[in-house]
């Protein structure tokens, strides 16, 4: 699964206006529940656990949703449940109606959503490698890949880096999962500590450092 970020310095590319499109957050249970094919106790639910969702309408009608976290979350595929700071966010779950798909309403709805949970400094959102118009849509609303999350050799969970270190330390740390060398290019000097860390490529404990992350010298 391929992990995206968006941070509060980050810009918003400029969409082009889609008439007809409102967002705003859902407050009818029932018409939600509707719209995501889910019984009306799940959405109260995900209510009453911290969760936001946000409902897109074009010309009033309710064409597309989607979740946000703001406590804590769980990515089922992976069974990996985790904490979120006070300022940052977590979306999950987002669906347009087949016959709606195709207009860009998707990068539209995420630009809302960061736009409206101004506490927020940090979001975080995940796609299957196979969804491609979903990856499309997350990277035309701003978000940054940052690494890709699968499983390793052990059936646990690890973060392959793909972004920014900073961002790809952050993401480790939200999820509690190890960093991992698949596809990286191996160490060729620290740059986060002040002395030689020894990892390269043969290094056991990959995890210990972030020197490993950094491109490789041309």
């Amino acid at each position: 699964m391929a992990l995206a970020s968006w941070y509060r310095e980050d810009p918003l590319p400029e969409l082009p206006r889609l008439d007809g499109l409102q967002i705003g957050v859902a407050r009818d249970s029932g018409e939600l529940a509707r719209l995501a094919g889910l019984p009306v106790e799940a959405v109260e639910t995900r209510w009453e656990g911290g969760h936001t969702a946000y409902v897109a309408r074009l010309f009033g009608r309710p064409v597309a949703y989607g979740w946000v976290a703001g406590l804590s979350a769980r990515i089922g595929e992976l069974d990996l449940a985790f904490r979120l700071a006070p300022d940052e966010r977590y979306l999950w779950d987002f669906e347009t109606v087949r016959h709606c798909r195709g207009r860009g309403i998707y990068p539209r709805l995420l630009q809302a959503i960061i736009e409206a949970e101004v506490d927020a400094k940090k979001f975080w959102i995940i796609h299957a490698p196979e969804n491609l118009p979903s990856g499309v849509g997350i990277e035309r609303a701003g978000f940054t890949v940052t690494a890709e999350l699968s499983l390793r050799a052990n059936g646990e969970p690890g973060l392959v880096p793909l972004g920014p270190v900073d961002r790809v330390l952050d993401a480790a740390d939200l999820l509690g999962v190890p960093l991992v060398r698949s596809g990286v290019s191996p160490c060729w000097s620290c740059g986060r500590r002040s002395h030689a860390c020894g990892c390269g490529p043969d290094a056991e404990d990959e995890a210990g450092c972030a020197c490993w992350l950094l491109p490789a010298a041309v």
